[in-house]
């Protein structure tokens, strides 16, 4: 039963967000991470281990003069994570479709970055939500059919770990010019 509410919620989010994209207008172009300044990361986090993964992401990319921002998703309400690096939104933060509702989430949608990273391997909804709607130039993710027209690039890939995923990703991203 809950799989079909979930399905229901999941299947309402995505008419909204596409009610929503419908309207938006914004630029795109490819950017390399060597050109990037200014870099939004989105990630879905699950246990302390992925904080900790996403929290050495955003210390690495700084470390070369780039502006890193993290927003993170945790979607276990148990969960009681906390960071000075990053953002962290959770299900008290979506409406009951899943569409993310606070203030912090408006403020990233609407920076322009350079590139936005969504780390995220597998659907979660609030952060493809936010990367749907973000005014970045040069939107990144892992593939998923459902959601190629909200990236400008993605990546088929068996990787699970957002460390795995992002050094793929890395990998990709230096060879743009």
């Amino acid at each position: 039963m809950k799989d079909l509410i979930d399905q229901v919620r999941l299947k309402f989010g995505f008419r909204q967000l596409r009610k929503e994209t419908n309207k938006q207008m914004r630029k795109n172009e490819s950017v390399s991470l060597d050109n990037a300044k200014n870099i939004g990361i989105l990630v879905n986090i699950q246990n302390q281990n992925q904080l900790t993964e996403a929290e050495k992401i955003v210390t690495s990319l700084s470390g070369f003069d780039k502006k890193v921002r993290l927003l993170g998703f945790i979607s276990d309400k148990s969960l009681k994570l906390k960071s000075n690096i990053i953002d962290l939104i959770s299900l008290d933060d979506v409406e009951w479709n899943l569409v993310p509702k606070k203030d912090k989430i408006k403020t990233f949608v609407n920076n322009e970055f350079d590139i936005l990273l969504n780390l995220c391997t597998e659907i979660c909804f609030p952060l493809v939500y936010i990367t749907a709607l973000s005014k970045s130039l040069f939107k990144v993710g892992a593939y998923d059919k459902k959601n190629s027209a909200f990236f400008d690039f993605m990546l088929a890939t068996q990787q699970h770990s957002i460390t795995g995923f992002t050094t793929e990703l890395r990998y990709y991203l230096d060879k743009i010019k």
